[in-house]
């Protein structure tokens, strides 16, 4: 399926505009969403105590929403002091480099209605059956909620995303220096 045309951005540096193949190419709503439902981990930011603090997460889009679930901590903390946050996720090809990378921000909720609570389990166990025992998730394959869990929502208020573009260039490699 064609997504269609990608928008160019030029890198800029304090020495000016990079060279022609130094471009990244701005992903669209739709590829966006598709990445994001398509991602394994998240990367949370949340302020905690005043500072900038990001965690690792596991999630699910369940209607327009990243759903996740979360234990008592420094994040649980920080979600509930300031909703605010914003999360990423990105998808790398190990064998050319080639990368996209989307950030959503929104404000979350704790989700408290049983039901909506049934299906985003549901609905991570389904992403997550093919791990479930492997080295990233060494638990048992009947995964649920414990009395401790937090289940949280994080509504998309804004999407968006961008991948090393069609003139992929060390410039727009992940870690350039």
């Amino acid at each position: 399926m064609a997504l269609g045309p990608r928008k160019r951005i030029v890198l800029r540096s304090s020495h000016g505009t990079c060279g022609a193949g130094d471009s990244m190419d701005e992903l669209t709503a739709e590829e966006c969403l598709h990445v994001l439902e398509d991602g394994w981990v998240g990367h949370l930011g949340v302020v905690s105590a005043g500072e900038p603090y990001v965690a690792p997460i596991s999630y699910v889009v369940v209607d327009r929403r990243v759903c996740f679930k979360t234990g008592p901590g420094r994040r649980a903390e920080a979600l509930r002091l300031s909703p605010r946050v914003c999360l990423e996720t990105s998808n790398v090809d190990q064998s050319t480099g080639h990368w996209e990378s989307v950030v959503v921000w929104g404000n979350a909720e704790e989700i408290i209605d049983d039901l909506e609570a049934q299906a985003v389990i549901s609905a991570l166990v389904s992403k997550y059956r093919p791990i479930l025992g492997s080295p990233m998730s060494p638990g048992p394959s009947d995964v649920g909620l414990v009395e401790r869990d937090i289940l949280m929502a994080l509504p998309i208020e804004t999407i968006t995303g961008r991948t090393s573009g069609s003139l992929f260039h060390i410039a727009t490699r992940p870690g350039r220096l």
